[in-house]
């Protein structure tokens, strides 16, 4: 799949990831793009990537005015907020979308987008990293298959200690600009709850029915909410609870899960990726990896790059979506109804954001939110 960048720079948080894990398993060409409104970064990361000098562009517009008849796939890096008015820009030039989470800054932006792409019959997929994590996949065939039993209580936190810890120096944490400003959701939750929601409703395959949190701002950036923690329920029925901050001191990214059920529970960190935590009626506990024999999604020869023992990571877990995504893309170019389960897509995207909007207006009012789909 030739594929152009909008943002993801090598002055970028994200771009050298999104860059990794397109050519881990050679899905995907990196032909072109416009990786910065910075033009030394712009020039230089272009160089960093093997992109042709005369296929690094100065903005967007000369960018898909030269490059639309050449491409399978323009992937959207720029920061959240401008993503509705360059995924329109995308749409407009008729080429399929992949996007960096969170997808637009509002619920009504990504509605609006995925209206478009329903309407027009396009293709737009939303990056999602953790999903691919192949012990979270393993965890979500559990759920379905019925090896936990009902789902009694679910915990999902992401805490990061970004906005409290000092630089290197002493001095006060100094993150992105864009990240220093919120918006009609706060940035710590277009960054970490996009996450934490997309996570919880990707496993248990249900959706978040109603909610109530608080939210403050706790550390040393700015006067920003950078502290959430919610409870609510699932449609099902099923108990939650969630939580991120940047505000948590030792944590790098301390994204993890806990699924309680009726016959059994299961554990999975993004720091220990490799390993759940199982725990039966009979008081047993294990720690199964990829070769456990209870195993059978994580044990498939996709995620076996080398063997077990030897850790995967972040970037594969990268990989392994953008895996899926080309499948998709595939797909969608022969004209075939897409229905993959570890993809997502805009009407996913817009999903999610109501439930962190009802959050925010549980914490502004101090009571229950009903979310509204």
């Amino acid at each position: 799949m030739k594929v152009g960048f909008i943002g993801g720079g090598t002055d970028s948080a994200i771009g050298r990831a999104h860059f990794s894990a397109i050519n881990i398993d050679r899905k995907y060409s990196l032909d072109t793009g416009v990786f910065s409104i910075d033009s030394l970064a712009n020039r230089g990361s272009g160089e960093f990537y093997g992109v042709s000098k005369e296929r690094v562009y100065d903005d967007i517009e000369s960018f898909l005015a030269s490059e639309c008849n050449q491409l399978d796939a323009v992937i959207v890096l720029t920061p959240t907020p401008l993503h509705f008015e360059h995924i329109n820009q995308i749409l407009d030039a008729q080429l399929p979308v992949i996007s960096e989470k969170a997808l637009c800054a509002n619920s009504n932006d990504a509605a609006a987008l995925a209206d478009r792409v329903a309407r027009e019959k396009r293709f737009l997929s939303v990056t999602f990293t953790y999903t691919g994590y192949p012990m979270v996949r393993e965890i979500k065939r559990m759920v379905g298959d019925g090896i936990l039993g009902e789902l009694l209580a679910c915990q999902v936190e992401m805490p990061q200690e970004s906005f409290i810890r000092a630089t290197a120096s002493g001095g006060k944490p100094v993150p992105q600009e864009w990240r220093q400003l919120d918006y009609e959701i706060p940035s710590v939750t277009l960054d970490l709850g996009s996450h934490v929601v997309n996570l919880l409703e990707f496993i248990t395959g249900d959706q978040i029915a109603r909610v109530s949190a608080l939210a403050h701002h706790s550390g040393e950036v700015s006067t920003l909410i950078d502290n959430v923690l919610a409870i609510g329920e699932m449609k099902r029925g099923t108990a939650i609870s969630l939580q991120w901050n940047k505000v948590s001191l030792g944590k790098r990214n301390g994204l993890a899960c806990t699924i309680h059920g009726s016959k059994a529970s299961i554990s999975w960190e993004q720091e220990n990726p490799e390993y759940l935590r199982f725990s039966g009626k009979d008081g047993a506990v294990q720690i199964l990896d990829r070769s456990h024999s209870m195993i059978t999604i994580a044990s498939q020869g996709r995620y076996q790059r080398f063997k077990v023992g030897h850790p995967a990571g972040y970037i594969e877990a990268f990989a392994n979506l953008y895996q899926d995504i080309a499948t998709d893309l595939q797909s969608f170019k022969s004209g075939e109804t897409l229905n993959n389960p570890y993809t997502h897509s805009a009407t996913n995207s817009a999903d999610g954001l109501r439930v962190l909007e009802a959050l925010h207006e549980s914490a502004a009012t101090r009571s229950w939110v009903e979310i509204r789909r």
